[in-house]
């Protein structure tokens, strides 16, 4: 948490543009709330159809959700910087843009097996949770593996 998703027509971003809105997305996460990279997520989901209005269109979506307590004046700045970055980096246009935000009470969110901390908590957090990293497919780094009790009794 948080996760922001974006939503574009299938093969409207490449590869190298995908990087690129990842790195900046997650630095101005982090920049504006103070939570650590490894708390951000970025996906891309392709479509094949749109329709707005019931006529098909081209549009692009940045939808985010992130944890409840943030003041609104940092949750509108995260609004414009991601429609910033999304013109930065696609050269496209904020009017096939559309970038929409939600809150998400972090008692009701599990990430690599934890519940997430109300925001400002993340040191305690990290002090009680060992740090677990998460790699890129580059092979840099590999999450550290889990194991969970079973929770079926034994036959």
């Amino acid at each position: 948490m948080p996760l922001y998703e974006i939503i574009t027509a299938r093969e409207q971003l490449s590869r190298s543009a995908k990087v690129e809105l990842a790195n900046r997305i997650t630095e101005m996460h982090c920049r504006l709330t103070g939570a650590p990279a490894e708390f951000v997520n970025v996906m891309f989901r392709d479509y094949d159809d749109c329709f707005i209005a019931g006529k098909p269109q081209r549009r692009s979506f940045i939808v985010g959700q992130v944890r409840h307590g943030r003041s609104p004046a940092i949750r509108q700045t995260i609004l414009r910087e991601l429609a910033d970055i999304w013109v930065r980096i696609t050269g496209l246009t904020e009017a096939e843009l559309l970038v929409a935000l939600s809150e998400v009470d972090p008692a009701m969110v599990v990430e690599a097996g934890r519940f997430m901390p109300e925001p400002g908590r993340e040191k305690e957090w990290f002090a009680e949770h060992p740090l677990r990293r998460f790699a890129a497919h580059d092979g840099s780094m590999q999450p550290a593996a889990t194991t969970r009790p079973s929770t079926t009794a034994s036959r």
